[in-house]
């Protein structure tokens, strides 16, 4: 098994480290991701004879609705090696527990009801291979009234508090696009996965862990909890506006049309206050008693917003964006749609995204790692065809 390294710019930190990935989706895939780009050899497994459900999800390099061809797909697993092997089958997963000893990590989303079919405890790999670190993303964990049963994003958005807090009041919750909850599991069982390497660089011994979709969400509400446990205050839905209720109660965190679109406001402390009546030319309100308290202020948002709006109601996303940030240090932002997020200066100037060539020449544009490194380069290498190392892994065995 690998050790953990220094990384430089050839030799990253998880250089020799293996990883068994035997993972669907979005949320395994995507730890598994991470890794690959911090130097380890990440194997992953797929059933044949379609492989990663993922695959099959559009859109497609050109139209062609191909294994190989999957946006989803290419983005999660680059850098791996594919290998087909159904592990559902009996035999398959004998062949699979036989590849495990030569692992450092294995990625798994076996919930209760597969364990079941397969016969598979909780803790056996890592009992028969007590080096090995084997995490569990699943949507509820492998305990628990909900453990058996099925999700998917809608579902853990809904479950974790997030679509009843997003719309506007006294209408229907509404719903967060794309799949943040895989990925934001992902990203935890990745840190999970360094601490118990670091661990097991101190004991000698792995471990299983387990990371619940659902417990990713519940631990991210932080001020709406505390709202909840201490104040005893529901957080509701509020559409463009920010809380009205409780201590976090304010008036400056607000979205609202201009000229081209749409611009948000985050004015939250009493200097940027301030500022802002300064910028639109209402100082009268800074000692006006009727908006001198963050409360007082949120409980008279709408004809606050009306000032702001006309404010900004002729000028551009740009002109706001600029004005307000440089010359009056609020913090402010337009609302951008993807195709001016890929071409937004910020972005460009500290190059987050990197064009691969994937199928028959064709470029892509995918995000790179949102950190930047003095002494190593994370690595973003290809997604694997369907089934391309089956032999090299398999062929021994």
């Amino acid at each position: 098994m690998g050790e953990i390294r220094k990384g430089n710019n050839n030799n990253l930190p998880l250089e020799g480290t293996r990883v068994l990935e035997v993972s669907e989706g979005v949320a395994g895939p995507y730890c598994g991701r991470y890794l690959a780009s911090m130097g380890a050899e990440v194997v992953k497994i797929e059933r044949p004879p379609l492989g990663d459900w993922t695959r099959e999800i559009g859109p497609f390099i050109e139209g062609i609705r191909d294994g190989d061809n999957s946006a989803l797909y290419s983005y999660n697993n680059q850098g791996k090696k594919s290998v087909l092997l159904d592990w559902t089958s009996v035999n398959g997963m004998e062949n699979l527990q036989s590849l495990v000893p030569e692992f450092d990590i294995l990625i798994e989303d076996w919930d209760l009801n597969f364990r079941d079919d397969i016969g598979i405890e909780r803790t056996e790999l890592v009992d028969s291979n007590p080096g090995l670190i084997e995490i569990s993303v699943t949507p509820f964990g492998l305990s628990g009234p909900y453990a058996r049963w099925k999700s998917s994003p809608l579902v853990q958005l809904a479950l974790g508090g997030y679509l009843y807090l997003t719309g506007e009041r006294g209408k229907e919750p509404l719903m967060l696009p794309g799949r943040q909850p895989d990925y934001l599991t992902g990203l935890n069982a990745t840190a999970a996965i360094h601490i118990a390497l670091w661990e097991r660089e101190r004991s000698g011994t792995g471990q299983f862990l387990e990371m619940s979709m659902l417990e990713t969400l519940a631990t991210l509400h932080q001020f709406t909890m505390e709202m909840t446990t201490f104040e005893g205050v529901l957080r509701m839905r509020n559409g463009n506006q920010w809380q009205k209720e409780s201590s976090f109660a304010s008036y400056g965190i607000t979205t609202l049309p201009c000229s081209d679109g749409y611009v948000c406001f985050g004015i939250s402390t009493e200097d940027q206050w301030e500022r802002l009546c300064a910028m639109i030319g209402r100082e009268d309100l800074i000692d006006d008693p009727n908006y001198d308290t963050r409360i007082k202020r949120a409980d008279n948002s709408e004809y606050l917003d009306g000032l702001l709006t006309e404010w900004i109601a002729d000028r551009t996303r740009r002109e706001i964006f600029v004005e307000t940030s440089e010359i009056w240090g609020l913090p402010t932002a337009p609302i951008l749609d993807m195709s001016e997020v890929v071409k937004d200066e910020q972005f460009l100037f500290r190059n987050i995204f990197q064009d691969q060539v994937l199928g028959p020449g064709k470029t892509f544009t995918f995000p790179k790692y949102p950190y930047i490194a003095s002494e190593m380069e994370p690595r973003i290498g290809n997604p694997p065809a369907l089934g391309e190392h089956t032999e090299d892994v398999l062929g021994a065995k």
